[in-house]
């Protein structure tokens, strides 16, 4: 039921864009804590912790997605409402995915079930489509994502569509779809 409910919701935009953002995607949201000791006035040890992102790649990454909203967004776009993010990664191929030749293998996997989360891949993107698509990412109400390895010829990246959505029309499909189940 919850994949015919994501469905359905599309029937309800009042307004939608989508683009491609080429690049690796980065995750975030996995931290390096580096912490030094020192003493405080009452000659008390302390210890001052500064946590890193993980992902050097992620400030690179987060403004690619930014700048492409900006430039794909129509004039109109409203950053206020509710919003549905779906969201197609695609992450880089490693090496034993090709034969000696350089061509991908039969057996190749489509599906990528390695690191890179989809949830910190999801935080990046939200984060970065913040103030560009909607004004806050706790406005992304729903979401389909799926996370596949690239085509060879296209490369790596992220396909999204944003939904802004008719709230009205939303709560009825979401009672006929409740009342149904």
């Amino acid at each position: 039921m919850t994949a015919s409910l994501i469905l359905s919701l599309e029937s309800c935009a009042a307004q939608s864009y989508s683009f491609f953002v080429a690049g690796k995607p980065e995750t975030q949201g996995s931290k390096n804590a580096f912490g030094r000791a020192y003493k405080d006035k009452e000659g008390r040890t302390r210890v001052a912790v500064s946590m890193v992102e993980q992902s050097k790649g992620l400030p690179a990454w987060r403004a690619s997605v930014k700048r492409m909203a900006t430039l794909m967004r129509p004039p109109d776009w409203s950053t206020n409402g509710a919003y549905m993010l779906s969201s197609i990664f695609y992450m880089p191929r490693p090496k034993l995915h090709f034969n000696k030749h350089g061509n991908l293998k039969e057996n190749a996997p489509t599906l990528h079930c390695k690191k890179g989360d989809s949830d910190k891949l999801l935080r990046a993107v939200n984060d970065a489509l913040t103030g560009v698509c909607y004004d806050d990412d706790a406005f992304v109400v729903a979401g389909p994502y799926l996370k596949v390895y690239c085509d060879p010829s296209i490369g790596p990246g992220v396909s999204l569509e944003i939904l802004r959505l008719d709230q009205a029309a939303a709560a009825k499909t979401i009672a006929v779809l409740l009342q149904d189940s």
